[in-house]
């Protein structure tokens, strides 16, 4: 056996070896490379990649072209060239002298090859890779180069695929490990939660209860009259301060978005925004949602419960229609605005809080002290400041705007049609109604236009007949300046019912108060025996 035939058979062991410990480094193909060029001593050995998108890329080079071509940058045309038939034909290909040979390519380099031999690598029917061999002397390469260096391009395919496939492994693993720390996390996370169950569930009521003010855009208050501008800059004087804020005005003219605004723009923004409507529950029941209870501090009190003053720690409290609240539960509240502390019902612990409270009502809170029934100390702590909304009757300037607004906004009506035209008329007949009922009013008209009106047009006919006509005064007490406010109330209450022909629940609606209110001051002024001679809604009866 000739001297070359072993160097080939050793040069084929030097690279088995040398390729099984291949499989992590990112020096694959140099070594290769470097294997070849030590055993054999080419002039020029070069491994290029064939790329997915079929750019052929340097990936390895010994020997003459190290100073002109880069590896990992370098390219070549996948059609030209020796190289470029070899990946073609994905068949070897032996050029003993190119300067015959109609495939090789000049690359005007100072490099003197006069032999080329290109072997294929192939995986899978593609050529993965070119196994190139030049030399500088005419039939440098004989059968044995060639049978030599395809066994070397054949090892090369196979220790890709071993590479490829632990590749896979190594990514499996790794995620593998990464959902086993995923599910360790979780598993902590769930301990950790359930240690502290207790304190979640005093609190499970505050996604239902509160109002965070995430959405900022959903704050928005319509109007440019001096009216409410003058309240909005009040608003931005106010709001940096601890103060208590009394907002007083009518049912609908938007007191609710004001303490919002409040919150907002105060130092307590991202803190929690949470609000009560004092009118809607009973004494026992608002004084729990107010300060919480203890566990069997009354019947149902099953497990302890947080109030809502624990639940704004830190934030804002909004109190709406805070005249409606008993004259018990004002002298709670009155210590918690004077101390920030409080006990939850059936409790012996104090829980002091930094709470800022806002309170909003619709009665004139003076004439309930006059009265006897509210606390004359408690008004003067809620009244730090008072902002007085205006009513729409006031502000009518702003009616063009408003309307926009809740034409144009998807929350008012949905979006059942673009209305595209409004007939003059509609905004003259706006102007000269009142609105009792306020935006709330406006915004339900607008809605109902909305939805109700014909070909995208609203029409001076499609408008409600005592908006467009308002009735006349209806029978009853002239208004004077000395009539008591419950008079004067008493009497709006009394239009409003006769207008409704008697329907308890539309009256209500129209005077933007709960059904329940509408009973109670029904009750107050002797209109009905009893509160619970109406606790069902009569919705066609009147109250003679």
């Amino acid at each position: 056996m000739s001297e070359k035939h072993h160097q080939r058979l050793r040069l084929l062991n030097q690279v088995s070896t040398k390729l099984q410990s291949l499989m992590t480094t990112d020096d694959f193909y140099e070594e290769v490379v470097r294997s070849i060029q030590r055993m054999l001593g080419y002039s020029a050995i070069h491994i290029w990649s064939v790329e997915p998108d079929n750019r052929v890329m340097l990936r390895a080079q010994a020997g003459a072209y190290d100073p002109h071509f880069k590896t990992g940058s370098t390219t070549l045309e996948a059609k030209t060239g020796i190289i470029g038939q070899v990946i073609q034909t994905r068949k070897s290909y032996l050029a003993n002298d190119v300067s015959k040979d109609p495939h090789f390519t000049t690359l005007s380099l100072p490099v003197d090859s006069k032999a080329e031999l290109s072997i294929p690598v192939v995986r899978d029917d593609r050529v993965i890779a070119v196994l190139n061999v030049e030399s500088n002397q005419v039939d440098a390469f004989d059968h044995d180069d060639l049978t030599a260096l395809e066994a070397v391009a054949s090892q090369i395919s196979v220790a890709i695929a071993n590479r490829n496939l632990y590749g896979e492994i190594k990514g499996f693993n790794a995620k593998l490990q990464s959902k086993v720390e995923e599910k360790t996390l979780e598993l902590r996370n769930a301990n950790m939660q359930i240690l502290q169950q207790q304190k979640l569930l005093q609190k499970e009521n505050k996604a239902l209860k509160t109002l965070v003010q995430n959405d900022r855009k959903g704050i928005e208050i319509v109007g440019k009259s001096p009216a409410i501008l003058s309240i909005l800059t009040m608003v931005d004087k106010i709001a940096p301060t601890t103060a208590t804020v009394l907002i007083q005005g009518e049912s609908g003219t938007g007191k609710e978005l004001i303490a919002r605004q409040l919150h907002v723009k105060s130092d307590r923004t991202d803190k929690p925004y949470v609000t009560l409507n004092c009118g809607t529950l009973q004494e026992a029941l608002l004084e729990s949602e107010l300060f919480g209870h203890e566990r069997g501090s009354f019947t149902g009190a099953v497990a302890q419960k947080a109030g809502l003053c624990e639940t704004a720690d830190g934030g804002t409290l909004f109190l709406d229609e805070i005249g409606e609240m008993s004259l018990a539960i004002q002298a709670k509240l009155l210590r918690f605005l004077q101390e920030g502390e409080f006990y939850r019902i059936g409790g012996k612990r104090t829980l002091k809080v930094d709470v800022r409270v806002i309170s909003a009502t619709n009665r004139d809170l003076e004439q309930e002290v006059k009265a006897g029934r509210f606390r004359e100390d408690l008004y003067y702590r809620l009244n730090t400041i008072t902002l007085r909304m205006p009513p729409l009757r006031k502000r009518k300037e702003d009616l063009p705007l408003l309307v926009d607004y809740f034409l144009k906004n998807t929350r008012f009506g949905g979006s059942v049609q673009q209305i595209r035209k409004i007939d003059p008329r509609v905004f003259d007949a706006f102007s000269n109604y009142d609105w009792p009922g306020n935006i709330r009013e406006l915004q339900n008209t607008i809605e109902r236009l909305k939805i109700l009106a014909e070909n995208n047009e609203i029409r001076i006919d499609d408008i409600p007949f005592n908006i467009r006509m308002p009735r006349a005064r209806a029978e009853g007490p002239e208004f004077s300046l000395n009539m008591p406010l419950d008079e004067v109330e008493k009497n709006h209450i009394l239009r409003t019912l006769a207008y409704n022909q008697g329907n308890k629940t539309k009256t209500a609606h129209s005077l933007g108060i709960t059904i329940k209110t509408l009973y109670n001051k029904l009750h107050r002024y002797g209109l009905i025996r009893s509160q619970g001679a109406a606790a069902a809604e009569d919705e066609g009866t009147s109250i003679a």
